[in-house]
This record gives structure tokens, sequence and C-alpha cells, in this order.
């Protein structure tokens, strides 16, 4: 791909992984998510789910009214995928789109707010709003707690927000006779200063919409559905679309069709965000997994790292945590993410020892490791009646596994090394 403008990021190119499969607080899809651009944390938006009582309510609430009312729950996690804490916002909208957004230490979260049903009787925002993350609480529409909400016109509806950690500008999407996208200095935006700087009309997704970004001098676009009977996983998995637009012209630069993780279960596209790591511009787009739930949330990643000699590290070298009765050999097992001509392979490094006399778990993946379908490659194993290969398999459930001891001859060590397999 030759970029034409700053910020643009290959959609076609080789995807990595930030989550897998990790649960949220709330057993809802996954709305949208945003990133801490000093902590690395991640914080997702989903719909409160049917049968809770929060504070200040006499009983349970039903899920279709919480969905009217647009009740949100915010679910923070670790950069490893560990729930951290939880929050609950009555009144803020259907959380479309999020950001956060790090001053002092202290993560603040740009939401919609102000929330209207439309005709479906689904409540949206219709303004933005920011405030500071305070685990275990209940925060109203309304309440002192966030700042003043802000509405980009007169009669605009479906109001959302996102940031761009690489400009500092804060993007706002509305509806007022169709989609557009304002950008605002974040500074003066977080101190009540509003005063747009470009304004887009939204051009077409090519599916149901389910997010942005924004990157530099490029809006990004992410649409599609969950994998269903009218939205098949094969031939091709389901119907998302990434579109990239220049925020200069309003045209589109980029829109392709996403075939990353076909291994997902349900695959509803949710979310977009930015991050930037280690000097590296990443785009995220996000999927709702399980079916029929509770939901988990998985979230990809494009890297704007560059290829050097035609290979890019998506995800630079990681440990592997190893299992009971595995032992590391010399070398502690650990692995990457490579793109080589534009495949994603998974590499191993190290080696185990112990007395593997069945099919065994050796270690478990990060998330940043794990793929949708399962990755396997043979590898050198100790010599025995004139067996000297094993089989090693990653898998979608997190575990590394080695395959082929028996009683009757035992494996004591395999090395990985050797092990390079295309990762999906």
């Amino acid at each position: 791909m030759s970029v034409s403008v700053e910020g643009q990021i290959d959609l076609a190119g080789p995807v990595g992984k930030l989550l897998h499969r990790r649960p949220l607080k709330n057993s809802t899809v996954m709305q949208s998510f945003g990133i801490d651009p000093v902590t690395g944390e991640i914080f997702v938006l989903q719909v409160v789910q049917g049968g809770l009582t929060l504070s200040g309510e006499s009983g349970p609430v039903s899920g279709a009214d919480r969905v009217a009312h647009g009740d949100l729950c915010v679910t923070r996690l670790s950069p490893t995928g560990a729930i951290t804490g939880f929050m609950y916002l009555r009144g803020f909208g259907h959380g479309v789109s999020m950001a956060v957004e790090n001053r002092a230490g202290v993560s603040y979260l740009w939401t919609e707010t102000a929330s209207k049903p439309n005709s479906k009787n689904e409540g949206y925002g219709t303004a933005v709003t920011h405030f500071e993350f305070r685990t275990n609480t209940v925060l109203d529409h309304g309440s002192p707690l966030h700042a003043k909400p802000y509405t980009p016109a007169v009669g605009a509806t479906g109001v959302t927000c996102t940031i761009d950690p690489t400009t500092n500008r804060l993007v706002v999407r509305f509806n007022l006779s169709g989609m557009k996208y304002e950008s605002y200095d974040l500074a003066k935006a977080a101190a009540g200063v509003w005063e747009p700087i470009a304004r887009i009309a939204q051009p077409d997704p090519n599916g149901v919409f389910q997010g942005y970004a924004s990157l530099g001098g490029v809006l990004y676009m992410l649409a599609g559905q969950a994998i269903a009977a009218d939205n098949p996983a094969n031939p091709f998995p389901g119907n998302t679309y990434l579109t990239a637009v220049d925020w200069t012209t309003g045209a589109v630069l980029d829109q392709q069709h996403v075939l990353a993780a076909p291994g997902l279960e349900y695959r509803e596209p949710e979310g977009m965000a930015v991050s930037v790591r280690g000097g590296v511009p990443h785009l995220h787009f996000g999927f709702a997994c399980e079916d029929p739930g509770p939901r988990t949330c998985t979230i990809l990643s494009l890297s704007g790292a560059p290829e050097i000699d035609g290979v890019k590290v998506l995800t630079d070298w990681q440990p592997i945590s190893l299992a009971a009765g595995a032992v590391a050999d010399q070398n502690a097992p650990k692995g990457r993410l490579i793109s080589i001509a534009g495949t994603t392979t998974l590499q191993l490094s190290g080696g185990v020892k112990g007395t593997f006399d069945a099919d065994a778990v050796i270690g478990t993946l990060p998330d940043a490791l794990t793929p949708s379908m399962v990755a396997r490659a043979s590898v050198p194993r100790n010599n025995n009646a004139g067996y000297a290969v094993a089989r090693v398999e990653a898998d979608s459930d997190r575990q590394l596994r080695l395959y082929g001891g028996r009683t009757t001859n035992v494996i004591t060590w395999a090395q990985l090394d050797t092990f390079s397999a295309v990762w999906r």
C-alpha cells in the first residue's frame, strides 16, 4: 500500500492482537473501548445487563429498560486482560464510542451523555462529557461529577466522541441531517472551550456502523454484523469492513473486508481506538464474542511499524507461562508475532523438559499470541525408538500443547525454536 496521508495504516495489512476473549463486568455485548495512553489499561463500554439493582434503585431493572434509558457499564482491564475495576453510568447512551485521557496519572473517560430514546426505544447520547473513572461507583447524567455536556449543534443526535492521541484532538460524531465528524483541540475542550477545527460528512461505511477512530490525517470507521445465518462465517468470516477517510477532503482512501480472527464465535465488530506503543501507532478494532454468552471482548491491532527486509514485528518476544510438570530447558519458552510477506506468523523459542507420557498442556499463551484458530508445527524431541519429532499446538483457549508422549515412549524434552506457523 502506498501511504498518501499521514496516519494512514494499511487496512489489508497483517493483524496482531491486544485482548483475546476476555470477560467483562456485565454479560452484554461490548459496544466500544478506549485505551489509557499512559498505563495501557483498557476501558470497555457495554449496556447494563438486565436484572441488576444499582444504588438508588428499588429493585431489578430489565435489560430493555436499561437500553431505553441509556444505562452503561464500564469495565477496566489491565493490559493483560484482568478486570481491575468497573463503573456504572445511568442516562448516558448506547456506548457507540469512548476515549480515555490521562491527567497526571488519573484516567478520565470521554463518553456520550444526555441519552434520549430513538424510534426503537434505544437510548443514544445527545451530548458528550468527561469524568474521572472511579471504580465501584454509579454516575448519573446531570451529576456535578461529570463535566458540563457539550452538543455540537442544536438538534444533534447520536453524539459520541473519540481521541487521537497522536494529535491530541477530540473527535465528535453526530447526526444532523446526516452523520458528521468534527475535531477539536483536546485541552481546550477539556477546559470548556469548543472551537471546531475541521468537519467532514460520513461516507458509506459499507454496512452497519460499529465504531470509529482518528489517527493523524485519517478517520477510520468499522462496520459489520455478528456471525449469523444471514452473515455466515464461511466461505468468508462475515461482513466486517474497515474504511479510511481523508480528514482534509472527506474522501475514502481505502476500504477493506476484514478476514482476521475467523475462528471467533459470534464475532460482532464493536469499537475502535488508537494507541501509541514504543513510538509506533496502532489502530485497534474490537469483536464481541461468544454465543449465547456471556459475551467476551477481543481486540485486534494493525501496526504502523515499517517492514524491515520484508518482515514486520507485530508483537515482540513475550514469555510463556509454564504449566505444572513443564520446566524450562536451558532457555525459557517465549513467542512473538511477525509478518512475513504479509502473512502473520507465530514463532516460538526456548524449550521444555519433563516427563510427558501423554498429550499435555505445557504452557499458557499471553493474549497477544493467542490465535482464533489452532496453529501447529512439528518440533524436535528426545529420540526414543526412532521417534524424534513431536507436535506442538497453540490453541484459542490460550493453551500450548505438546502431543506424542506415551507411557511406552516418554517425551523428556522438546525444543520450540523450529515452531513457525500461520497465525489467525
